[in-house]
């Protein structure tokens, strides 16, 4: 992904007093979204205003590395379940594939953001992890970019309602759920 920066932030960069910070968006079915920083933040990175809230339960962001060739890259986002707001979150709804939009923002001398923060990662949630201990709780999200589904083939599938939608009264899949280890598919 080509990235260029603001004079703004060259600006910025070039004081050597360099005070990044991460605006990230959940795509849950309430969005949520939460900054590193020890402040709530206004930015307009969507092209409307929107407020990050200051969360001390971000616990971390994977690195990961960007290529020219078309790959599919994972990055890993931990957060606290301390107060089981985020556990309650992936065990209730269904958050595989909602969209996970993370920004670097930097901030001035007067702790405003500089206009345009660069984005930095945006996926979708593959999959997620709740592990606990005695000491502590971490939801742990992992999000692939929207090269994951490249090689997918749509179309239909291997159950009764797909079957009878396109062969109505044809029973021939009914216990396909139950056989499935059974079935040889494609020339013998």
């Amino acid at each position: 992904m080509t990235r260029s920066l603001t004079t703004a932030v060259k600006n910025e960069l070039a004081t050597n007093d360099i005070n990044p910070v991460h605006l990230i968006t959940l795509g849950f079915s309430t969005p949520v979204n939460i900054t590193d920083c020890s402040f709530s933040l206004t930015s307009s990175v969507s092209g409307s205003s929107v407020t990050y809230t200051a969360s001390d339960f971000i616990l971390g962001i994977s690195n990961h590395t960007e290529e020219t060739d078309i790959t599919k890259s994972t990055v890993n986002l931990n957060l606290s379940g301390a107060d089981q707001t985020f556990i309650s979150t992936v065990l209730n709804e269904n958050v595989v594939n909602d969209d996970v939009t993370i920004y670097r923002a930097f901030l001035d001398s007067s702790n405003a953001i500089i206009s345009d923060p660069m984005m930095l990662y945006k996926g979708k949630i593959e999959s997620f992890e709740i592990q606990e201990s005695d000491k502590d709780s971490v939801v742990g999200l992992s999000i692939v970019s929207h090269w994951a589904d490249f090689e997918k083939k749509n179309g239909r599938k291997t159950n009764n309602t797909s079957q009878q939608r396109f062969f109505s009264g044809d029973v021939g899949m009914d216990f396909a759920s139950q056989t499935v280890q059974d079935i040889k598919w494609g020339r013998a």
